[in-house]
């Protein structure tokens, strides 16, 4: 009689967990002079360096390969819209053929960890037109975000701080008005009707640092999205979160200056 396998004697094999899709972004920012600018990176797998290959389609349709490198160079403004280690851009010269509309060049990314592709077409010109027209006003707006940003930590731990000391306040003024009597009880409810009302009032506080930390951090999305994929709307969402922004901190100063 052949042996049959039960629960017990089969051996459980590990079943390989699937790996994250790639979230491939990036942009070419420009060809000038023969030479390609852009930036490239894999959300899903930040220390990867992509593959990058520069194509074109020909005036009777061939499509040629103009060159090839790696998006591995170190750039600040990288660093600072917190994409991994900043190390995602790239730059390459191209062997343009006579006949060729520099325009017509795209780079086709390859993530290495899963082999995703993903093409940048360069910005239209009314993309970067109204790239030069908004960009001055967007750098000073971020400016003005940071600044309420280190703002707000500090309210938010002043805030902590004053909340933690009424809290003992409170209850060494409770222990106090039990023992006490006359005026000195009066007078210290009083004084604990006044701390309380000023708790109100911090929390209050807290529930602002709340809702401008969500702000913020809408904010910093739209800018993140505005630089993977530099479209209108989303540049004017990202005017639309600061707008936003900066009428929540004036409403809180008005509430709680």
């Amino acid at each position: 009689m052949p042996d049959v396998a039960t629960p017990d004697s089969m051996s459980s094999t590990p079943v390989a967990a699937e790996p994250a899709a790639s979230v491939i972004e990036g942009r070419v920012d420009a060809v000038q002079a023969g030479r390609i600018y852009g930036w490239a990176w894999d959300r899903s797998y930040p220390t990867d360096r992509l593959q990058v290959e520069f194509r074109a389609e020909m005036p009777d349709g061939r499509s040629v390969v103009l060159g090839r490198t790696l998006a591995d160079r170190p750039r600040e403004d990288l660093v600072g819209g917190n994409f991994g280690d900043g190390h995602h851009a790239f730059e390459a010269d191209l062997a343009i053929p006579d006949g060729l509309d520099p325009t017509r060049v795209v780079a086709v990314v390859v993530a290495p960890s899963t082999g995703t592709i993903a093409t940048f077409a360069q910005p239209s010109a009314e993309e970067k037109l109204l790239e030069r027209t908004l960009a001055p006003h967007l750098v000073r707006i971020g400016a003005g975000l940071d600044a309420a940003r280190r703002d707000h930590q500090q309210i938010a731990a002043g805030q902590q701080g004053i909340a933690r000391l009424l809290r003992e306040t409170q209850e060494r003024i409770a222990t106090g008005q039990a023992g006490a009597g006359g005026a000195a009880a009066a007078q210290q409810a009083a004084l604990l009707d006044a701390l309380n009302s000023l708790q109100e009032r911090v929390a209050g506080l807290e529930v602002f640092l709340v809702r401008m930390d969500t702000t913020l951090r809408g904010f910093d999305d739209a800018l993140k999205v505005k630089s993977a994929k530099s479209h209108a709307p989303t540049i004017i969402a990202a005017l639309a979160s600061a707008v936003g922004a900066f009428a929540a901190t004036v409403i809180g100063l008005a509430i709680f200056g």
